[in-house]
């Protein structure tokens, strides 16, 4: 019982350490940030910073994400153990198996992040929004944390997709480090 809030209160440290790096990230893309950790059930908004761009969603601390259809679901699909997240995506999917096409769409997922460095999704949760997700390493063994931009789909070009993306990397690979995790392990 000791050791398990010790490792809780180790989380909060980091959960409040990340946090206090989301209204800079907020502040230098003007979208809404969001702070997700590894919950019994999958994803779990942990902190939301509202951007100035209108959104067509409300989505509340305490809030599950699913696992394929989110871009912080699928940032957490390829830095998880499938021992962790297989159980989770059954319950998900209401199924008792993966069949071989989402066996296959997630081996597709985790690909692609662990190449990126970061997952997109574009109309994934809510059709209109696009989301870049990029996660958060700790010293530990821990589980990383995951850092959501959350944007309107309309308006936004590749361009800015790009400038995005980089200052995502880059403020959660400052993150990961300042939390004593080697960055070069994480970098695409």
């Amino acid at each position: 019982m000791r050791r398990l809030g010790v490792e809780s209160l180790r989380r909060m440290d980091e959960v409040a350490l990340v946090s206090e790096h989301l209204p800079g990230l907020r502040d230098r893309t003007s979208h809404a940030v969001n702070l997700a950790v590894w919950g019994d059930h999958g994803p779990v908004v942990v902190r939301w910073e509202y951007g100035a761009h209108a959104l067509p969603i409300t989505v509340r601390v305490g809030a599950t994400m699913p696992l394929l259809n989110s871009a912080m679901g699928g940032a957490f699909l390829a830095h998880l153990s499938e021992q962790l997240t297989e159980p989770v995506l059954r319950g998900q999917l209401e199924t008792e198996t993966l069949d071989a096409v989402t066996r296959d769409r997630v081996d597709r997922i985790k690909d692609e992040v662990l190449r990126e460095g970061m997952a997109t999704t574009v109309g994934g949760v809510i059709p209109g929004v696009t989301s870049l997700a990029a996660p958060v390493f700790t010293a530990g063994e821990s589980f990383p944390l995951v850092v959501t931009l959350v944007m309107p789909a309309r308006g936004v070009t590749e361009q800015d997709v790009a400038r995005l993306t980089a200052e995502l990397l880059s403020s959660t690979r400052a993150v990961s480090e300042a939390l004593g995790h080697p960055t070069d392990l994480h970098r695409p």
